[in-house]
């Protein structure tokens, strides 16, 4: 490592406070993971367990599943859920002998979960006990009701949405490859629950950490300093980038990757190719949750690349460590308290803002839709590559801003 870029890395981390942020960044993240880690089981005695055993026997339940999700299987699981329903156990009013019935339940919640979605009685509507109310005869309309109920909603709010991307909607949900192959995805349920908050806590300490690098000579009055050294006056602002772009890359990946492996390690990584409507029933992207999993880790680190290189600037800009690091707070948390009747311009500013870069896994629920002429698409990969261009941007503006210090 060269001797200016460690000179970087040693001043930010010499001060207690950079101490304190990294050992309280730890423990947040071994929290986030100890509960993305946290999953019940209901066994036969209709006793709660929980731990590895519990992972391995809802595993085993579910995997017998495991399959496509064709009018044979919804008939299966129709049957299975009316037959849980009218045994003793569920009828009965003691709690201990309904876990039992639910024992049996959650080896197909993840399709009795779909069967409530697709038989609601509008798009927006979800009832946990809308599938009691199936038989096995209502199986053929399963993936027709989704895009029905679809269909229904868009009629009944097309003040909200043009005529193009009205098509657009529906043509995506015509698009969904059927039938759906499901699997035992646990795993990937908890990481896309657990993967924002993780994401979000990552992106703030990173930022408060790098806030400091541009403005610590000046708040320590050894700018002058600095910038007369043989090191200081020809690598200064390059160092300083660097040991940025490093910490951020580092601080966002090293605990990531350990949130992801080891929740996807203790719960299984089972189901990656299952189709994302198993988490998101509604999304409009057709894509599988291991795609959609890449989509999240990816937006994250852009998000915490350009937030980082935001709090850098406007340390270089003002001088101020406390302004850089209080402004990454501001961008994430304010858009949150916009909520109620806003119009459509301001919804549409709102959902292109860098937040919804650390919370991809909404985007993929959620109809963030963006119309230029005929053209349809989702906020999803207009975010990737706005900040894409935005946060290469930031680089040589942070020269610019920075440079006029470094003497010749």
């Amino acid at each position: 490592m060269k001797p200016m870029l460690r000179y970087e890395l040693c001043k930010l981390f010499a001060r207690p406070s950079g101490k304190a942020a990294l050992l309280l960044l730890a423990v947040l993240v071994a929290v986030s993971t100890f509960f993305a880690c946290h999953v019940r089981y209901t066994d036969e005695e209709g006793q709660t367990q929980y731990g590895l055993s519990a992972v391995r026997q809802l595993r085993a339940d579910q995997k017998a599943w495991a399959g496509p999700l064709d009018e044979a299987q919804l008939r299966r699981a129709i049957q299975a859920n009316l037959d849980v329903r009218t045994s003793p156990d569920a009828q009965s009013e003691d709690v201990v002998r309904q876990d039992m019935a639910f024992h049996r339940q959650q080896a197909f919640e993840t399709i009795r979960d779909l069967l409530n979605s697709a038989y609601s009685e509008d798009f927006q509507a979800f009832d946990y006990f809308t599938a009691d109310t199936l038989t096995p005869e209502d199986a053929p309309d399963f993936y027709a009701n989704r895009v029905r109920l679809l269909q229904q909603w868009l009629e009944d709010n097309a003040f909200a949405f043009s005529q193009a991307e009205q098509n657009y909607l529906v043509q995506q949900y015509q698009a969904l490859e059927t039938p759906m192959y499901v699997d035992y995805t646990t795993g990937w349920q908890q990481f896309y629950e657990f993967s924002p908050t993780v994401i979000i806590i990552l992106c703030l300490f990173a930022c408060f950490l790098v806030s400091g690098i541009f403005s610590q000579e000046g708040q320590w009055k050894t700018d002058a300093i600095f910038f007369t050294t043989f090191h200081g006056r020809g690598r200064g602002v390059s160092a300083k980038v660097g040991a940025g772009l490093l910490l951020l890359t580092v601080l966002y990946w090293v605990p990531f990757l350990l949130f992801g492996g080891i929740t996807l390690a203790f719960l299984g990584a089972d189901g990656a190719g299952c189709p994302l409507q198993l988490y998101a029933w509604k999304s409009l992207y057709n894509l599988t949750l291991g795609q959609g999993a890449l989509l999240i880790a990816l937006g994250g680190y852009l998000g915490t690349l350009f937030l980082g290189l935001l709090s850098m600037w406007v340390s270089a800009k003002s001088g101020s460590t406390v302004l850089a690091a209080v402004l990454p707070f501001a961008v994430i948390f304010l858009p949150a308290l916009m909520l109620g009747d806003i119009n459509t311009l301001l919804s549409n500013i709102l959902g292109l803002l860098p937040d919804k870069l650390l919370q991809i896994n909404r985007d993929l629920a959620y109809f963030d839709l963006y119309q230029l002429g005929d053209s349809v698409m989702g906020a999803i990969p207009i975010l990737l590559v706005l900040y894409t261009v935005l946060t290469l941007l930031f680089i040589p503006l942070l020269y610019k801003t920075y440079q006029h210090k470094q003497l010749k």
